[in-house]
């Protein structure tokens, strides 16, 4: 039996009442009851397929557009983004990746770019105590090889801030490098980004993460939150109809959030958070205030709750879950799976 304190109200002769929240069943070492989602192992189907992205040691690898465009724009400056332009807006900046390049040949067939790194990298790494690290000084501290294969070849990848107050997952080119505040996930099918986007991982995330900063933002542990995650298939109930609903409604989520962000919108004042706080009052049922009355009139937000509800409900017939089932019933659920 675990009992919580949910409520305290004291008296007028110094007591206190206590109202509790009453639990049965088993009792985990972390005080909770219910399913263990802290004995939940990693899946083999999910590994190798997700990392962190790159740590560059060395501001010098960031370069503006315009700088790119002076260095010939070759093709080891990729765009980059970090937790930051994910949830608000792009900075606009570009990295150097000069990833399977030896110092030779960097300099023998990108000139411009051995020198633009001589300069402005070597130096700080040369004060760096790691070997390694002071030795590749062309090379990005953790260049993060082990997912660069299954990243090869594909169009696009799921990504998410490894810290975020809303778990948002969304499609970034393949283009683009992501920052070490990144999760990356290889995998370019809207069926899967749709079931990471569902409020069923959501729970699982929240439930199997940390949390981190003073406003106790929850932590994706890719380890813990991915690896661990058994994902729908036909023996849960997963229909080649439900596939397809579900990779549809994620494509159209992606592609709304990119299109009332997007420059050519206008709504300059709009970020990714901005419109989920505004979403996740919806769900309250809290009255918005002016400002986010402006952000769901321009984010269009009543749209995409309509979408991730749908999603939701879609998801959730793909595990065999009913429509009303609870967090304790779906995180049992995935457990059991």
């Amino acid at each position: 039996q675990l009992l919580n304190v949910t409520d305290e109200q004291p008296g007028e002769h110094g007591e206190v009442a206590v109202t509790l929240a009453e639990r049965t069943g088993v009792i985990h070492a972390d005080l909770s009851a219910g399913a263990n989602v802290t004995g939940a192992k990693g899946l083999r189907a999910n590994e190798s397929i997700t990392s962190r992205g790159v740590m560059l040691f060395g501001a010098g690898f960031i370069v503006t557009a315009e700088e790119a465009q002076a260095l010939g724009n070759p093709a080891l400056i990729r765009d980059y983004r970090n937790g930051r332009d994910l949830a608000d807006k792009p900075r606009g900046v570009k990295v150097i990746d000069a990833f399977g390049l030896t110092a030779d040949q960097l300099r023998d067939l990108y000139p411009s770019v051995y020198q633009w790194l001589l300069e402005r990298v070597k130096p700080e790494r040369d004060a760096n105590r790691d070997v390694q690290i002071r030795t590749n000084w062309w090379l990005h501290g953790r260049t993060r090889s082990e997912i660069r294969p299954a990243l090869a070849g594909l169009p696009r990848y799921i990504a998410t801030a490894e810290t975020s107050k809303h778990r948002i997952f969304q499609f970034l080119d393949a283009h683009i490098l992501p920052d070490n505040k990144l999760i990356a996930i290889a995998m370019n099918d809207a069926f899967h980004l749709g079931v990471l986007s569902s409020q069923l991982h959501v729970d699982w995330a929240l439930a199997t993460g940390s949390w981190l900063g003073v406003g106790n933002d929850p932590v994706y542990l890719k380890s813990r939150c991915f690896e661990t995650f058994p994902f729908p298939d036909e023996d849960t109930g997963l229909t080649a109809q439900l596939r397809e609903r579900i990779a549809q409604l994620a494509e159209q989520i992606d592609q709304h959030r990119k299109r009332v962000l997007a420059p050519e919108s206008g709504n300059t004042g709009l970020t990714l958070t901005g419109i989920y706080n505004v979403l996740a009052a919806l769900r309250e049922g809290r009255a918005l205030t002016a400002k986010e009355k402006t952000i769901h009139t321009h984010g269009l937000v009543g749209v995409l709750r309509e979408l991730h509800d749908e999603l939701d409900a879609a998801v959730l017939a793909a595990y065999g879950l009913p429509a009303t089932a609870s967090t304790d019933d779906i995180l049992a659920h995935l457990v059991q799976l």
